[in-house]
């Protein structure tokens, strides 16, 4: 029977950090490199046969893998709330133990996709919340719309096989649903479309206005 094998929390974390940034802020799970073999690498754990080549691990990733155990902190919090799915309550075990058990590298090594996407989330939210304290509704229903759009967010809805973006005009919230991923709009595109209706958000319990048959004009 394998002895078990702890390692230093912000080692790991900040070797997954490193993990991700070298292989191009991605995520990967097959290959002969992966994030984790890159963790366990510099952990020291593989032979030379299995070992996979690891960048320099700068000052710069142990300072984000500290940034990341503060925000996962945070799940206690939701945890509080009975909010809180089996893996966010696997993170929180480790983070409060503050120790990585070898069989758990996997878990660390997948966390850096997660936080900054999470990161990035919670920016659009409180963007989206600021915006909703004053924006108001643009056009009348029908009505053709030609503008230069701000894209907040883009999110692929699985259940209706589509994107929806959020996005902004002239500080006011616009959302329309598409088939074409974030890639397609960018952050910023002057549109065509057609005012569908006007709504108060569930989400930020503002004004904004729903668009249909939306194409792009120009990118800006």
């Amino acid at each position: 029977m394998q002895s078990q094998q702890l390692f230093d929390l912000k080692t790991v974390m900040t070797f997954a950090v490193s993990a991700y940034k070298q292989l191009g802020d991605s995520y990967i799970v097959h290959g002969t490199v992966t994030n984790k073999l890159i963790v366990a690498t510099n952990l020291g754990l593989l032979d030379d046969s299995r070992a996979v080549f690891v960048d320099h691990v700068t000052a710069e990733c142990e300072e984000i893998a500290e940034q990341m155990i503060q925000y996962y902190k945070g799940l206690t919090f939701k945890a509080m709330g009975a909010k809180i799915n089996d893996f966010e309550q696997k993170v929180l075990g480790l983070i409060n133990c503050k120790l990585v058990d070898r069989r758990d590298i996997g878990v660390i090594a997948s966390l850096p996709k997660a936080y900054f996407r999470s990161v990035k989330r919670d920016a659009t939210d409180t963007k989206m919340r600021k915006l909703s304290t004053t924006s108001i509704h643009i056009g009348t229903i029908g009505q053709e719309v030609e503008s230069t759009i701000n894209i907040l967010n883009c999110s692929f809805i699985q259940s209706l096989q589509c994107h929806v973006v959020n996005a902004e005009i002239s500080g006011n919230i616009v959302c329309f649903f598409t088939k074409h991923p974030a890639e397609h709009w960018g952050e910023s595109c002057t549109i065509k479309g057609k005012v569908k209706r006007h709504q108060t958000s569930k989400f930020h319990n503002g004004k904004e206005t729903v668009l249909n048959y939306v194409k792009t004009v120009d990118k800006v």
